[in-house]
């Protein structure tokens, strides 16, 4: 019985056994035949059929290739959930597919799509409404054209990423785009949305948020304290954005906030319960108030930049907890006291110090320790001591990071160099003006063979230069004076191929190579050095270097009578408006004089004034027969006498040109000097551009209309900055080409450039009216150049002319340069920090956008893209052309009117530009345009050896 019982037990399982793998063959074979009906289906009919016909159209919007099949296997930028029947499609990605035109409305058919990406295009037109796609989980628009307002969101609850970053979008943040709860990510910076920060109470998973560059403008929202999972936050370059930052103390998460570039003010948050912030940008504010010591406890801190805070105040605290801190900035601030030097010691990987332009009275004297400085900036101070020992050697280089920049100057340093100095093999710019030095320079200056600038003017440093200066051989500006250096200057310098300025003036100098005076592209000044000779090397001939020069002079001299007697005798027999041979005959005829009485009248007792600054007050007037003037009233402190006003007004009276502001009359009466100008209603260029709401006085002297009575100005399209670079240019071509000697107008600038009530643009301020200051009544001024005191504009300077104090057509000329870049970007000259670029000028940070096609990251937004492109290059590249650093590769002015003109023609479709799609050809096309350039503006060679020993020093750094 046991064992038939054991046996029907076997039987019962290998039964069950048996039953079950049939059971699963059959599930297997259910599965199997189920998914091979799926995928014979999916053949069939993959996708919804509104979906597939959308593709279709966006692919031939978009000319992209045609698929085989389904789309959903055989189009890269397509992606579909594969989890129904018929299919959906879940995401559309066409990143950086060089895509034009608009975005197609049938876009907006796939209401499964999870993530749409379209960045990095050159899409333009309006956002369509994305209403539909109420699964979108990721928008990506970022880095195109688009323009118009953001549309309403509200119903894409789902959204986690948001990101239309750099196009031309306007019309403010619409408040729905920050009530979405599930929002980890929101990027709309570089876009002229204006309008106030909406509150941020729903952002609840927000982690990233950046609203740099969006023109925004109110105050920071205090429910910016209840985005309490951000690590970063981006509210920079918003100079309408003010009041006080909120205190922030919930944001725990905090790792990156910049809110640098704007107008905030109050004191700085202290930031104390975040616990990982590795970036604190404050930057260009207004803050006031003590330096807040609890940020200096963030260990993870690396980078503070608190620089140009003027209102920030009090001493450095103890800096010793930051010890990952690489580059720290307070610049420009009220800072005041000692630095910590045992603290600061312990940033040992700190690369970057810059703490010019405070009240700071020490310096550590021992950093060698930190062996990864790259920069250290503390001009401007009032710091004593010695100058303190840095890595050298072996220790100045850790992880291929160098030190290579040292700026002390305009302090109170004194003893020598420190013998440390001597080995900082990769330094670049040593920077010491200005303090107590002295001492002698050792000939271990040679080993610095990175130097590129040596600076140490105004010190007490003596002894013979060492020759082994000569070894620098790629040291470009060697400025050594207001010192006592004696002995002869090393003829090792003449070896140097990138030497352009050498400033020897003011030390104790007995001897100069000829060979330095000959060296081409050299700029070099020495004078009082007492009793200091040229020293000539002995040809072979026999003859001495000086008595070749004798023989040569003597030829030139000989030639030199022979042109001016020509000259004297053709002008004699062809007499042409000449501003020397004006008379005082010509007075009555040239200019209406007016007097003291009639001035009163004119202007209504001095009612209105329009402007103010270096002549006087600027007043308006209305003569009797209703003509509008501008009034300027020269200041009773002018040095300019009687005799030098009427040489001015009679030059003045004789310049009549359509595009020049024409002198009406003037008044000499009592002292007072007066000019009567025509009144120009639109104001300037400058107000244009910049949408000046208040009174311009940069540029005081300019007879404009009052911009304090003037409304905000609608922008200017493109063809009216041409229009108006075009008449501005001929006016300034006219002073250059048709009037004999040329005049230079000295001072070219957006604020000059005057505007009537139809826009017509002219030239005013002419700078032939500054002489009044200057040693001597009146000047030459022709193609050869004249020397000359310095007068101008910052930024709009002409380098040739602020170096050599030599004046040329060509100065002009670099200066309506920079004009043109104020015209394409909006930019003004003086700017030196722009948004996403490490340029330092705006020369740069054009030239390089040009170079690498991304010129539409300079343009002024406020053109909205409604612009020919290549017009548009053609004029960038005619500005880079008239901002070349020799004067004798720029254009004269009327290559430039003529490029200008065939610019505006392109814009208007008068001319194919087609053909100028090629980068390389493009720029060959434009220079093709300019005429051949000659030396004709510039110094001669003749009249070096004069100039060279006649050039004056200067009391300010020469860059």
């Amino acid at each position: 019985m046991a064992t038939e019982s054991l046996l029907d037990t076997s039987t019962s399982k290998a039964l069950l056994v048996k039953k079950a793998h049939d059971m699963n063959s059959g599930l297997l074979l259910l599965v199997v035949s189920t998914l091979l009906l799926c995928s014979a289906a999916r053949m069939q009919a993959a996708l919804v059929p509104e979906e597939e016909s959308a593709l279709e159209s966006i692919r031939t919007s978009f000319n992209q290739p045609k698929w085989t099949g389904d789309p959903c296997s055989n189009a890269q930028w397509i992606t579909c959930s594969g989890l129904s029947q018929p299919d959906n499609v879940w995401k559309l990605n066409l990143e950086k597919q060089n895509l034009t035109g608009t975005i197609p409305a049938d876009i907006t058919k796939f209401r499964q799509v999870r993530e749409l990406i379209l960045a990095g295009n050159r899409l333009d037109g309006q956002i369509p409404d994305f209403s539909n796609m109420t699964s979108l989980q990721n928008l990506d628009l970022s880095d195109n054209n688009l323009s118009g307002r953001i549309p309403d969101t509200s119903v894409l609850t789902n959204l986690t990423r948001i990101a239309l970053n750099r196009n031309q979008l306007s019309g403010g943040i619409p408040a729905s785009i920050f009530n979405h709860t599930k929002l980890e990510i929101l990027l709309l910076q570089d876009n002229p949305l204006g309008g106030p920060i909406p509150e941020l109470d729903n952002l609840n998973s927000l982690q990233i948020l950046d609203l740099t560059n969006i023109q925004a403008n109110g105050t920071v929202p205090l429910s910016i304290e209840k985005i309490e999972k951000a690590t970063e936050i981006y509210l920079g370059h918003n100079p309408q954005l003010s009041g006080t930052l909120p205190a922030m103390s919930n944001l725990i998460h905090l790792k990156f906030f910049n809110a640098g570039f704007c107008a905030l003010s109050g004191n700085i948050p202290d930031l104390k319960n975040t616990g990982g912030l590795e970036t604190l940008d404050l930057q260009m504010n207004d803050f006031s108030g003590d330096f807040p010591t609890a940020l200096l406890r963030h260990e993870s801190l690396r980078l503070l930049y608190l620089n140009n805070n003027p209102r920030l105040s009090g001493s450095i605290p103890d800096t010793s907890m930051l010890k990952s801190l690489q580059e720290m900035y307070t610049n420009d601030c009220n800072l005041t006291g000692e630095l910590n030097s045992p603290a600061l010691r312990k940033s040992i990987i700190l690369q970057k110090v810059g703490l010019w332009n405070n009240r700071l009275e020490t310096f550590p004297l021992d950093l060698v320790n930190l062996t990864q400085l790259v920069q250290i900036d503390v001009h401007n101070n009032t710091m004593t001591g010695n100058l303190p020992d840095l890595p050298a050697g072996v220790d100045q280089i850790t992880n291929g990071v160098y030190l290579k920049s040292l700026n002390f100057s305009n302090n109170h340093f004194s003893g020598g160099l420190p013998s440390s100095w001597y080995q900082l093999s990769y330094l670049e710019e040593m920077v010491l003006d200005s303090n107590n030095l002295s001492g002698v320079i050792d000939p271990a200056i040679g080993t610095l063979t990175s130097l590129k600038e040596l600076r140490i003017r105004n010190n007490n440093f003596s002894g013979p230069m060492a020759e082994e200066v000569g070894l620098l051989q790629n040291l470009q500006i060697l400025d050594l004076r207001n010192n006592q250096f004696s002995g002869n200057v090393p003829r090792s310098l003449a070896n140097l191929p990138n030497l352009h300025t050498l400033l020897l003036d003011n030390n104790r100098f007995t001897g100069i190579p000829d060979v330095l005076l000959n060296k081409s592209r050299l700029l070099i000044s020495y004078t009082n050095n007492d009793n200091i000779r040229i020293i000539y090397a002995t040809s072979a001939t026999g003859l001495s270097t000086g008595a070749k020069i004798g023989i040569v002079i003597g030829v030139l001299a000989a030639s030199v009578i022979i042109a001016v007697s020509a000259t004297i005798l053709y002008n004699r027999r062809h007499k042409k408006f000449d501003a020397g041979q004006l008379s005082a005959h010509d007075m009555p005829e040239a200019a209406k004089s007016f007097s003291l009485k009639e001035i009163k009248a004119i202007t209504q007792n001095h009612k209105r004034v329009i402007g103010k600054g270096g002549f006087g007050p600027v007043y308006f007037g209305k003569l009797v027969d209703g003509k509008e003037v501008a009034v300027k009233v020269r200041a009773t402190d002018s040095k300019q006498g009687a005799e030098e006003f009427l040489n001015e007004v009679r030059l003045l009276s004789r310049l009549h040109h359509r595009n020049l502001v024409s002198l009406v009359g003037y008044c000499l009466e009592s002292h007072q000097q007066i000019l009567l100008y025509d009144y120009m209603s639109k104001g300037t260029l400058y107000d244009h551009l910049y949408q000046s709401s208040e009174s311009d006085i940069s540029n005081p002297d300019n007879p404009s209309s009052s911009t304090n009575e003037m409304s905000l100005h609608e922008p200017l399209t493109w063809k009216t900055r041409l229009d108006i670079a075009i008449n501005a240019a001929r006016g300034l071509e006219y002073l250059h080409k048709d009037c004999n000697p040329p005049v230079i107008h000295r001072d070219v600038k957006s604020s000059n450039i005057l505007l009537t009530e139809k826009l017509l643009a002219k030239v005013g301020d002419l700078g032939i009216s500054k002489q009044a200051d200057e040693q001597h009544s009146r000047e030459t001024l022709n193609d050869s150049g004249v020397s000359t005191v310095i007068k101008g504009t910052f930024g709009y300077l002409d380098p040739e002319y602020f170096t050599r104090n030599r004046l040329t057509t060509k100065s002009d000329v670099y200066s309506f340069g920079m004009v043109l870049l104020e015209i394409i970007t909006a930019k003004k000259p003086q700017t030196q920090k722009f948004v996403h670029s490490s340029a330092k000028n705006i020369i740069d940070w054009v030239q390089g956008a040009l170079s690498s096609d991304q010129l539409e990251s300079v343009v002024d937004p406020n053109l909205f893209n409604e612009y020919d492109r290549e017009s548009m290059i053609m004029v960038v590249e005619t500005a880079l052309l008239c901002l070349r650093p020799k004067g004798t590769k720029r254009p004269e002015m009327g290559d430039v009117v003529r490029v200008l003109t065939k610019a505006l023609q392109m814009d208007l479709g008068y001319v194919d530009s087609s053909s100028t799609t090629d980068s390389h050809r493009r720029v060959s096309k434009t220079a093709d345009l300019i005429a051949p350039l000659t030396s004709s503006s510039i110094v001669s060679s003749s009249s070096r050896s004069f100039s060279l020993q006649s050039l004056p020093s200067w009391d300010t750094d020469a860059r």
